[in-house]
């Protein structure tokens, strides 16, 4: 199956696994819950679906690689205790806490969720030594004396035989005690992935012209040919990183990463070509909506100009789409800190509750909201609550300097949270300013064509997108949209429209996050 069916399948077995009844047993007893056993390529995109499984959960993630293990580090050393048997003192042996399961321990008590995934990569590639320890863990939860928690569940993942030389067949035996999924590389599952990551638009357009690029794994004469989904995406990273810092991306750049020369070079010559009708295509007119020559001219240009335009227009539109919805995830959770630190403002405590509040967030990262459900990356959203809050509590200190002010210390931050508020509310209307005015000039310069098809469905595979035009509208998005019911896919997609439309009705009064008088 794709990536994005085994991403999917990881979610029902951490929904499965963690159900229980009403009298608190699990309704799969945690030693029956087999552990999953993800098999495919390597770079297919197998730790990252797994990792994104359990944030989407609400739940830990630890990833262990069992390459870089010891029989000692998984097991624990061994030390002599005395013990007493039938009155007799004997010295015996005991081993120390597994490293595996000490980490599993200091993760549940940094995050305070007891619940998690355990990843333990290049499983079939292990030591030896360590091979019979880790098939006792894949059959018993348990690396020497030590178990790992229930709540926690058991991920292992690995190349085909014929991808590693190292890699080793599980007998009957073992592959009977696992839940085994066979991921296989799939562009279109990667591109809808690559749309919500931001990925460079030269790449998702690159591909979208040569999908057969996307991956390639052949061992030939002077090594191994290797173009993976890892490498698109670090190469994708690289090149904004290069393009922010003004460094050279030129075609060695690209064979650091797309191991394979034919592809390589390819994607090197049209990286050029992108770059060529980037400098002359003004995305910033076209997002202002103040473009009104040249469609005819781009109606007749070749189809990998129309799918970069397509891709860099998409681009500079969601890096925008997404900075405003990230701000909203964050206003969300900062008028709850407020709210809860309100009452401190009658004791004069303030001050000190908001430095807590933010001493906390930093503390605990992302991982402290995994019981939160984001469109937006929890990394980054963590990251603009505490800027938030530091924001309220400058405010604060600057109050408290002023003696004597008219305004209470709660109100004071209240009037810096809401000028936060004003500041999302109109990033988000330029935003939907912005979509509206991409649909209008797709539709002026290439009808409801192939090209306008992958703008509307890459815009629906996004989570940032799709909760913007929820909450604050985009008529430009939901009128183009129609066309989605060009293909089978089209269908699809069209009916996550209807949803969202629907949603959209009265959302208004969902986006306002200003605190009002009665809040304090």
């Amino acid at each position: 199956m794709n990536i994005e069916s085994a991403k999917q399948q990881v979610k029902d077995t951490i929904t499965a696994y963690l159900s229980r009844h009403d009298n608190g047993a699990y309704r799969i007893p945690f030693e029956m819950q087999r552990p999953i056993f993800l098999e495919g390529p390597p770079g297919v995109g197998k730790t990252a679906i797994v990792k994104q499984a359990a944030q989407e959960c609400g739940i830990n993630f630890l990833s262990y690689s069992m390459t870089h293990h010891t029989r000692q580090s998984a097991l624990g050393l061994p030390r002599l205790v005395e013990r007493e048997y039938e009155g007799k003192t004997y010295a015996v042996s005991e081993y120390t806490m597994s490293e595996i399961i000490a980490s599993v321990h200091d993760n549940i008590k940094r995050t305070g969720i007891t619940q998690g995934v355990l990843l333990l990569d290049e499983v079939n590639c292990v030591s030896e030594t360590l091979a019979p320890a880790m098939l006792q863990f894949l059959q018993f939860k348990t690396f020497g004396q030590h178990a790992l928690p229930h709540g926690w569940i058991v991920v292992a993942a690995g190349n085909p035989t014929e991808f590693n030389r190292a890699a080793k067949r599980f007998d009957a035996a073992t592959l009977d005690r696992l839940k085994r999924i066979e991921v296989k590389p799939d562009v279109d599952a990667w591109l809808d992935y690559a749309a919500q990551a931001g990925a460079h638009p030269a790449i998702t357009s690159y591909l979208q012209c040569k999908p057969d690029r996307f991956y390639l794994v052949r061992p030939d004469a002077g090594g191994t040919r290797l173009v993976t989904a890892r490498g698109w995406e670090d190469l994708s990273r690289m090149l904004q990183t290069c393009e922010h810092e003004l460094l050279s991306t030129d075609e060695s750049l690209m064979r650091q990463y797309l191991q394979d020369e034919e592809t390589a070079t390819d994607f090197a010559t049209y990286y050029n070509l992108f770059c060529e009708y980037r400098q002359t295509l003004d995305i910033t007119s076209i997002l202002a909506g103040t473009v009104q020559e040249g469609e005819q001219e781009l109606r007749d240009a070749r189809f990998d100009k129309k799918i970069a335009l397509t891709g860099m227009l998409y681009d500079a539109l969601l890096v925008n789409v997404r900075d405003t919805m990230q701000l909203e995830e964050a206003l969300r959770i900062v008028r709850d800190d407020l709210l809860a630190c309100k009452s401190a403002d009658r004791k004069g405590d303030l001050e000190a509750a908001l430095a807590s509040r933010i001493a906390s967030a930093n503390d605990g990262g992302a991982v402290a909201l995994a019981k939160q459900k984001f469109v937006s990356n929890p990394q980054m959203v963590q990251a603009t609550r505490v800027a938030l809050l530091q924001e309220c509590l400058n405010a604060v200190r600057t109050h408290a300097a002023n003696d004597g002010a008219a305004k209470s210390a709660f109100d004071t931050a209240k009037a810096r949270f809401n000028a936060a508020c004003e500041r999302q509310r109109v990033m988000a209307q330029n935003a939907v300013a912005q979509s509206d005015a991409a649909f209008t000039f797709m539709d002026r310069a290439f009808g409801r064509s192939q090209e306008a098809l992958v703008f509307v469905a890459r815009a629906s595979a996004d989570p940032a997108f799709i909760m913007l035009v929820s909450e604050w509208g985009g008529d430009g998005y939901f009128s183009h949209s129609k066309s989605l019911k060009f293909n089978e896919r089209g269908l699809d997609l069209a009916r996550k429209v209807e949803l969202v439309m629907h949603d959209a009705e009265g959302a208004e009064a969902s986006t306002n996050l200003e605190l009002d008088e009665e809040s304090r």
